[in-house]
């Protein structure tokens, strides 16, 4: 039987430089700092020499408050420092590839089987990577899904897929409790409490854009089963269509067969892109109304910026991805991605 590993915190590392660290919404999240070898703890000195044999997770403070944990996937020296990169702990779920079939042959929660994905790799001898799913619940919406473990099934990936589906769910790991989290959405409105505008802006180099990708007013998935034809879902948007024009993306899910999953697919793929992309200003201070404590991915903001005579550029958009930098004297910027 399988058992969740053993985490002891040993002692503080004294970064050079900054700090940075991120969430993302549905995403395994990032952090990497450098710091001085020879200025590393004896006792996590000697466990940075091997990371296969004696594995390292990151664990990130802010005011006592443990704000992000993550992996430590490598160490690089860089001249006099080492630089070290950690991933998320969703990121466990890359290393998880299922070993038998997971067949759900009849209609069943969604909720369930993101779970059951999970729960079949983690039960398994040394497979426990201390991802907690005992706290999910169920959504409502059933499907039907089939993973053939011939069909080289990573867990990362089709439970994202599952959760990228219309009437789907996003997907995190609580960094202070591992507790694997599903949520219809993430996130709340806080457009009336956290407002980025010129007060906090610090680069106002804001993009906007409708390349090729950015918009689209089609969209085309293209299931990819193993054996037999492929399967295709088709969507449109009439309103992008008439202002814009016909603009077309496209999309292959490998080893979907199901005819409502790849329309689902098509239909997230078409929702992402009935705006123009916008890409806010490179970073932003932490301020009381900006402040990286009080929302993140999921979260709905507003956004500000004024632009001479084009007018204020203004909307109300979900954070994606909060990238937190923390510099040698304790100031925190915040660079965002929105969707």
């Amino acid at each position: 039987m399988s058992a969740a590993p053993t985490i002891t915190e040993l002692d503080e590392l004294a970064p050079i430089g900054a700090i940075t660290y991120a969430d993302m919404l549905s995403g395994d999240g990032e952090a990497s700092l450098q710091v001085e070898p020879d200025k590393i703890p004896s006792n996590i000195a000697s466990r940075f020499k091997d990371l296969r044999a004696t594995p390292c997770e990151l664990n990130i403070y802010r005011d006592s408050v443990k704000t992000w944990v993550g992996t430590i996937l490598s160490c690089q020296l860089q001249g006099p420092n080492l630089v070290i990169n950690a991933r998320g702990l969703l990121y466990y779920l890359r290393y998880m590839t299922l070993e038998a079939d997971l067949i759900y042959a009849s209609a069943t929660d969604q909720y369930t089987i993101g779970a059951g994905l999970v729960d079949a790799y983690q039960d398994l001898d040394f497979g426990d990577y201390g991802i907690d799913t005992s706290g999910i619940g169920t959504h409502g919406t059933t499907r039907i899904r089939s993973y053939p473990f011939i069909e080289n099934q990573n867990v990362h990936d089709r439970l994202l897929q599952l959760a990228e589906v219309k009437n789907g769910f996003d997907v995190h790991v609580d960094s202070a409790t591992r507790d694997l989290t599903f949520s219809d959405p993430r996130g709340t409105d806080k457009t009336g409490s956290v407002y980025v505008d010129q007060s906090n802006i610090i680069n106002p180099n804001v993009f906007w854009s409708v390349a090729g990708d950015d918009i689209a007013s089609e969209a085309i998935a293209v299931g990819t089963p193993t054996d037999g034809p492929p399967v295709i879902g088709t969507k449109s948007n009439s309103t992008v269509r008439t202002t814009w024009g016909r603009a077309t993306v496209f999309t292959t899910a490998e080893n979907v067969t199901e005819q409502a999953t790849v329309d689902d697919q098509a239909q997230r793929l078409l929702d992402g892109r009935q705006d123009q992309l916008l890409v806010p200003g490179p970073s932003s201070f932490s301020s009381e109304d900006v402040s990286p404590a009080t929302f993140g991915p999921g979260d709905t903001i507003s956004y500000a910026i004024d632009i001479g005579r084009i007018g204020q550029l203004y909307v109300e958009r979900r954070i994606q991805t909060k990238r937190v930098t923390v510099d040698t004297a304790g100031v925190e910027t915040l660079a965002l991605e929105m969707v």
